[in-house]
């Protein structure tokens, strides 16, 4: 869980360094493009944090009781619980480990608390892959923290090697423990050159929530320390309502997301022209209407060009070879048009037999000819329906100052023009379609209107 691209927050003052492993992608890098100095800072934290826990251990010496052995595989087991029990934040995310290590600091010997830390973290990692030896050796960073407060209570050790801090004293040991948070995750970060301020906002938000849960964990081991050891399991509540809270929080985010792409996807629908793909009516006008604020805010000069196509012989095709014939002559045309426009331009069924394209452009780019691209394509076209492709193109243009209602207005007058103008020519009906019509209708389809356009 990235904290802006740079930490974990652990509440419970753990922060994963995205930089953990040369063996784990792309973190690898941020690892190795760091100075030697650099990485070997970065070193420094969890090498600390594994030697020194077994240091303590050796210059020891005390009797580990029964019950306090319970006591330690019990908090154990209930700190890598909570370790892998993230929850999501607004600066990333964090586990709510730090009830458990109050619990720990006042109720197991000092010496083992920072191991009853780095056992869970380091299993954590390993269960989460994270095998390798410099992998390894950066997740156990994260337990650093534990030696901060177990060096500022080691004075009020017990023949049995346990703690017995006065309530100002806890408070100072905590207090070491932030300030040795903010120093590791300084170092840890110095592979990647990470700015201290991105470091600030995870680490505030951690120390947060570490002194309300360390209030939390205080108040729990005050509750439930006279009935022994194992009453100590009731300091796992505050995870289990985390677990329960993430859970219900991740549901409500993947509903969430659901409606959310449910949404996007009738949006995208509702502006689709379903039989050919491209935009329709209403696509079409948002187009447009997002063209003409170009226009109206561009800093430099801009064009919109627009292009306006009548499909021929569209009701003639489906009056004699069926609708079949007529939707796969709309949607061959809208493949047609949508390979000959620019890649940055909007194809748009407009209803029926018309089509539109518009594309807008840097002015000093030069004009954009559409037209050309498609009466080529229109010529070189090979179908196997019954009716060869043909249609009727008009383009205009218009620039900063002017509306784009007037270009769609002048691109389907010159379509209307240049369909008079082949009428005009007056092709007679194909052989195909008079032969299909049968001897009673061929004289009124070689006169109909509709079939004298080429």
């Amino acid at each position: 869980m990235a904290l802006g691209g740079l930490l974990t927050g652990r509440a419970g003052a753990e922060l994963e360094p995205v930089i953990p492993a040369a063996d784990e992608g792309t973190p690898a890098r941020d690892w190795h493009r760091g100075t030697r100095l650099q990485r070997v800072l970065g070193s420094t934290p969890p090498a600390i944090g594994v030697v020194t826990p077994f240091l303590l251990l050796a210059a020891s010496h005390w009797r580990l009781e029964p019950t306090t052995a319970a006591a330690v595989g019990l908090l154990t087991v209930i700190y890598l619980v909570a370790f892998r029990s993230p929850f999501k934040c607004s600066v990333g995310g964090a586990v709510p480990t730090q009830p458990i290590l109050v619990a720990a600091l006042l109720t197991c010997p000092l010496a083992l608390v920072p191991v009853m830390v780095l056992v869970p973290v380091l299993l954590a990692g390993w269960i989460e892959g994270k095998r390798r030896p410099r992998s390894f050796l950066l997740e156990a960073g994260n337990a650093v923290h534990a030696l901060a407060p177990v060096g500022v209570l080691w004075g009020t050790r017990d023949g049995a090697g346990i703690a017995h801090p006065s309530p100002l004293l806890l408070v100072a040991a905590l207090g070491a423990q932030v300030l040795l948070d903010g120093v590791t995750a300084y170092l840890l970060e110095r592979p990647s050159a990470a700015p201290v301020r991105l470091m600030l906002p995870p680490l505030l938000w951690t120390w947060q929530v570490d002194a309300l849960l360390a209030v939390l964990g205080w108040a729990m081991v005050t509750a439930v320390q006279p009935y022994g050891p194992l009453a100590l399991v009731l300091t796992g509540v505050p995870i289990v309502l985390v677990r329960f809270l993430a859970s219900d929080r991740e549901t409500h985010l993947a509903r969430a997301i659901a409606l959310r792409d449910a949404y996007a996807v009738a949006d995208a629908a509702a502006r689709c022209d379903p039989l050919t793909g491209a935009a329709n009516r209403l696509g079409w006008e948002q187009v447009l209407a997002a063209a003409q604020a170009t226009l109206a805010t561009s800093e430099t000069p801009v064009a919109c060009t627009v292009l306006c196509a009548d499909l021929d012989r569209l009701k003639l095709a489906n009056d004699i070879h069926g609708h079949h014939v007529g939707d796969q002559m709309i949607a061959d045309f809208a493949t047609l048009l949508r390979d000959c426009a620019p890649p940055d331009a909007t194809v748009a069924r407009l209803g029926g037999d018309e089509f539109a394209v518009a594309v807008v452009r840097p002015v000093r780019r030069g004009p954009v000819d559409l037209i050309t691209p498609v009466r080529e394509a229109l010529l070189a076209h090979r179908t196997t329906l019954p009716v060869q492709l043909s249609a009727s193109l008009g383009q205009a243009e218009v620039r900063h100052g002017r509306p784009i209602s007037e270009a769609v207005t002048l691109a389907d007058l010159a379509a209307r023009r240049d369909k008079a103008a082949r009428r005009m020519n007056r092709a007679a009906v194909p052989p195909e379609l008079l032969a299909l019509a049968g001897p009673r209708s061929s004289a009124a389809l070689a006169t109909a209107p509709e079939a004298v356009a080429p």
